[in-house]
């Protein structure tokens, strides 16, 4: 019976990992965070100010510098309030608020696995 009961526990263990996993990878915006830190490995710490101006130029389709004080704004506020935390809770990165920087967390190598495999599938059924 304890067998069972630790095999049922590591299961539930595993299943609530990979939900946080897939909940903190379900916003665009964070998945740029974690294409950006996947696509910068020399670099040890980034900061919130240097990922928001790359997100605004992305999602405006324009140069990073071209971004508007407006379109960097809005996403500099939710990158520090809403994704980043997200992102840290699942172990993706590790967010230091007080300084706005951010580095890969133990999780970030999982999460760049599940977008690689995850997004040709997607394609194969959708497009």
């Amino acid at each position: 019976m304890e067998k069972t009961e630790s095999v049922q526990d590591a299961t539930t263990e595993l299943e609530s990992r990979l939900s946080t996993l897939l909940h903190a990878l379900r916003a665009l915006r964070r998945r740029r965070v974690v294409r950006l830190l996947d696509s910068n490995p020399s670099e040890d710490i980034i900061s919130t100010r240097w990922l928001a101006r790359q997100i605004a130029g992305a999602e405006n389709e324009t140069p990073p510098v071209h971004a508007t004080s407006k379109q960097y704004k809005n996403v500099y506020n939710a990158l520090s309030q809403t994704h980043l935390p997200t992102l840290s809770n699942a172990s993706i990165i590790v967010y230091d608020p007080q300084r706005q920087e951010v580095r890969s967390g133990p999780a970030l190598t999982i999460a760049v696995l599940l977008l690689d495999i995850t997004k040709p599938t997607v394609e194969a059924f959708y497009m």
